[in-house]
This record gives C-alpha cells, sequence and structure tokens, in this order.
C-alpha cells in the first residue's frame, strides 16, 4: 500500500541533507489522528508489527483495512504461504476494539482470468468472515496496467464480481493518478473506491482536489499512529478517510407542497461533504405520498405525509408533504402590464380553491422584448409586446401580456 514510498523517501533525504532537519522535526510533521475530523481509519499489514488495537482505538480511529494477502493460492505450498502473516491477528483485534473492519488484497496478475483466482484466495483467507467495509483489490503493480485500460478495468471487474457474488462489498484501491487515467470507470460503476493521494490535504474536504471521486482517500502514509506504527513504532502508518458513513443528512427545506399525482425531488446534502453513504427514504403514509429508491417523491391524494432519508450510519432528516388537489386553472393576478425597459416585476399565481402546484414554469414568447426568470419575475428588455405564460405540472395554463415602452 505504500505506492510513493521510495520517493517520498529519497525526497526526505534530500530535504534532510540541505536543511539539516532533525529527527524530531521529522516527528513533529507526522499526522496525529487524534486531531483530525470525520472518520478516520487506518491500513495494516506485516509491515505494521503486532498491532495494538486498544491503543489505536484510543486515538480516534474508526475503521481499518486488513491485508489479507498477495496474489492467488500457492500450488505447491500451504495455502497460508502467501496469507499477511498477521491478518488473523488484526482481523480479531480490530474487532474487538471496536473497529469496522474491511480488507485488501494484492493484484499480482495480468488478465481477468488470473484476477479471479486472486478473489478466490483472498475469499479462501477471509473464510466466510464478516466484514463492515469492503474486500478493496490493491492494483498498483506495473504489469496489472502493461495491457492497457481495457485490460486493467477488466481484471479489476473479474475480481470485484468474484467478491461480489460472495456477499462481500468490492472495492478497487489505487493511485489517483491511475484512477484518472488506467480504468474505465462507466464499466466499475458498481464498485466503490479507494484511492490514495498525497496531495497535502489532511482534512476530509481534500477530497475535492482529487482526480477522481472515491469513497476512502488515503491522504497520507505519515500518521503517527502509537501501536500500529512501522518499523517496531519508531516509522509511521497509512491514514484514510471514508466517506461510506455519513455524519449527518439534512433535507434543504423542511416542507413542500404539491397537487394530486405531481412528483417532486427535494435536495438533501450530506456531510462530510464528498460523503457516498447509501440513502433510503420512506413515507409515514403511502396512500397520500409515495417516494421512490431514488428520493422521488409522488403525491397520491389528498392531506398530509412524512418522507424520511436514513443514511446507512443511520443519520436521518424529514420533510413534510402536504398533498392537495390538481388545479383546474391557474391565475395570474393582472392581465396585462406596462413596464419601462430595465424596470421589472414578480408575477403572482393562484389556483382554483383547494388545489395548488409546485412546479411552475414560466415563458415568455419575445425574450428580447421582457423576460422571465424561474420564479416568475419579469424584467423588461426593449421597447414592444411579449406574453409571458405560466404552466402548472399538469398543464394548466395562464398567460400576461407585458408592453414595454
Amino acid at each position: 500500500m505504500k505506492l510513493l514510498k521510495k520517493l517520498t523517501a529519497a525526497l526526505l533525504i534530500s530535504i534532510f541533507a540541505i536543511n539539516s532537519i532533525s529527527s524530531a522535526s521529522l516527528a513533529a510533521e507526522k499526522i496525529d489522528p487524534s486531531a483530525l475530523t470525520g472518520r478516520v481509519g487506518i491500513d495494516v499489514s506485516r509491515h505494521n508489527g503486532v498491532v495494538d488495537w486498544e491503543l489505536v482505538s484510543e486515538q480516534g480511529i474508526d475503521f481499518a483495512m486488513i491485508k489479507t494477502g498477495d496474489g492467488s493460492e500457492p500450488v505447491n505450498d500451504a495455502f497460508e504461504a502467501d496469507m499477511d502473516p498477521q491478518f488473523e491477528a488484526n482481523y480479531e483485534g480490530a474487532g474487538n476494539a471496536g473497529l469496522k473492519r474491511g480488507v485488501y488484497h494484492m493484484c499480482s496478475v495480468r488478465t481477468p482470468k488470473e484476477a479471479i483466482k486472486n478473489a478466490e484466495y483472498c475469499l479462501k483467507i477471509l473464510d466466510g468472515r464478516p466484514l463492515e467495509y469492503p474486500v478493496a483489490y490493491d492494483i498498483e503493480l506495473p504489469g496489472s496496467f502493461a495491457g492497457g485500460k481495457e485490460n486493467t478495468t477488466a481484471i479489476a471487474k473479474a475480481f470485484c464480481d468474484t467478491i461480489a457474488a460472495a456477499g462481500y462489498v468490492p472495492m478497487i484501491y489505487t493511485s489517483a493518478d491511475r484512477a484518472k487515467n488506467d480504468f474505465n470507470w462507466d464499466e466499475l460503476s458498481d464498485y466503490k473506491i479507494w484511492i490514495a493521494s498525497y496531495n497535502g490535504q489532511i482534512t476530509p474536504e481534500g477530497k475535492k482536489e482529487l482526480p477522481a471521486d472515491c469513497d476512502i482517500w488515503q491522504f497520507t502514509e505519515n500518521g503517527n499512529v502509537n501501536g500500529a506504527n512501522t518499523n517496531n513504532g519508531k516509522g509511521s502508518c497509512d491514514l484514510n478517510y471514508s466517506y461510506m458513513e455519513a455524519d449527518s443528512i439534512m433535507y434543504k427545506t423542511k416542507a413542500a407542497t404539491l397537487g394530486i399525482k405531481e412528483t417532486y425531488t427535494p435536495s438533501y446534502s450530506l456531510s462530510p461533504t464528498g460523503s457516498t453513504d447509501a440513502v433510503s427514504f420512506q413515507s409515514s403514509d403511502k396512500s397520500i405520498a409515495t417516494v421512490s429508491k431514488s428520493g422521488k417523491i409522488t403525491a397520491k391524494k389528498t392531506g398530509t405525509a412524512v418522507i424520511t432519508a436514513t443514511c446507512g450510519s443511520g443519520c436521518s432528516s424529514s420533510i413534510t408533504i402536504k398533498v392537495k388537489k390538481a388545479p383546474a386553472k391557474v391565475k395570474l393576478s393582472i392581465s396585462t402590464k406596462s413596464l419601462k425597459a430595465g424596470k421589472s416585476y414578480p408575477l403572482k399565481v393562484s389556483f382554483s380553491s383547494g388545489a395548488y402546484s409546485n412546479k411552475l414554469t414560466f415563458s415568455s414568447s419575445q425574450k428580447s422584448v421582457a423576460s422571465v426568470n424561474k420564479d416568475g419575475r419579469v424584467t423588461a428588455k426593449k421597447k414592444g409586446t411579449a406574453i409571458i405564460k405560466v404552466t402548472t405540472y399538469n398543464k394548466k395554463t395562464a398567460s400576461i401580456k407585458v408592453t414595454v415602452k
């Protein structure tokens, strides 16, 4: 998982030689995970030695990605030969300390057929163990990219499909540069993505600086995680942000009124920024308003229903939907209006008794004379006449004649 280890080490040596930076200064540059916000995790293998998971959990670590092994099952050796020697201890220790667990398996192949064997070996090592986080395919060795983008994509797909068939959540791990240039993500849209990019950002919002989107971001290899640092505690540890578990979800509006048979998809936001957590939706009364898997609400009959959006992490937000009758007609408060060029006027819309339309579409017959925005504000442009029309969701219309002097 140390994609830039040798390069980073060489750069550090050069910097130390030029600036005579002491080892104490290097230690000060390490990142303390307890000072970070968001969901922070580590990835570990035999290089991290015997991990003190209780100590790790006390430093604000939420999850761990644990190495299973390398490549495919050995032919002539015991199946454990290429299994990470710390896998079982790390799996048990992380779980006992209350951390959520995922795993990663090193890709060592050049063809999709061989990738399936990698997946089968990974599954054999897992032996049905439950996971809270995905099974990631660590694709970083040059040989896996030698056959070109489509071949690398096929390698990733073959592994992930095999993992998914076994009931686990598949994921692809690679560098930001490889993610940008060496995968066809349209063919891999069903899989989660873990990207390594050490771009100097150390907050969850730094994800927006990445050249590709992701579900986990490995943002540094210079974390200072007591109990999990490499080199017998003298080294460092990879740190990651997870965007798979939202801290909060919030509808941007708390209430809306619809007409019968009208549809509406209210906007919502997840925190932290860039969260990829799954969201499910539920209606308190499906006879009044239903909601689809994508969050689209459909008004069924008059009344009130509450729509609740819930993240996989458990946080939720609600919007109250009031359903009225579909408009039999729509009216504008005036039928004609005179304006001087440069002036504007807000249109006022009303409906037949007990009816409503949340969606209103405004249009102008002569935009060069008078324009109208999405909220119904008319702006006079130049001398002439224009007809401004409003249309409801159920195609009822009303219009006003605007004369620009």
